[in-house]
């Protein structure tokens, strides 16, 4: 009976000891210049920044990527500090911040009234991977869309498109093209709202 107390005890204890692999939490964090946009329509009004529309997967914390036509998988060792839903609506209100487009920013939890809501639905914000896994890229499609806020009518709306290949074949291959292919993006809407409040 001694011996089986003994050998219990060093099961328990070598079980405590067992180390997990840790995970790596990845975000995007992107690096906008400034520049001088020459737009007045908007400088006197104020927007209202919508919480961005996207599938379930990406407002999880798993990290998604797709390997040929059908397959959809995640990594289990790599995944997201924040959601990137919540990410991209983050960076998108800190961009128009400092654009100086509108008077002022605002986001959709604030209670103050403005003259403009802006919308974005993201369709993809994916890593891919191809049939043999040598190759991958990402890809980025979202639709901004510029509403009255007294009306609800559409004011003016586009859809921005971006590929870009990885540079390495894992997790963090993929979130480097993904923050640069939203950069482009983010440098993209500016200069399309800029003009529409010209």
């Amino acid at each position: 009976m001694y011996h089986f107390f003994i050998v219990i005890a060093i099961f328990l204890f070598s079980a405590c000891s067992v180390k997990k692999t840790a995970i790596t939490e990845y975000t995007i964090n992107t690096h906008i210049h400034k520049s001088e946009l020459n737009a007045t329509k908007c400088i006197d009004k104020s927007l209202k920044i919508s919480q961005a529309f996207s599938s379930s997967e990406l407002m999880s914390l798993k990290m998604n990527y797709k390997e040929g036509d059908y397959k959809q998988f995640f990594y289990s060792q790599s995944q997201w500090a924040d959601s990137p839903n919540r990410v991209i609506t983050t960076q998108i209100v800190k961009l128009l911040r400092e654009s100086k487009l509108f008077q002022s920013v605002q986001t959709d939890k604030s209670r103050t009234n403005s003259e403009y809501i802006l919308e974005t639905n993201i369709e993809d914000f994916m890593q891919y991977f191809s049939k043999n896994s040598k190759d991958s890229f990402v890809n980025i499609v979202m639709t901004i869309t510029l509403l009255d806020a007294q009306t609800s009518m559409i004011v003016a709306t586009k859809t921005f498109s971006v590929e870009m290949k990885s540079d390495t074949l894992d997790a963090e291959g993929g979130v480097s093209a993904l923050n640069q292919a939203f950069e482009d993006i983010l440098v993209q809407m500016r200069g399309w709202l800029s003009g529409v409040c010209s």
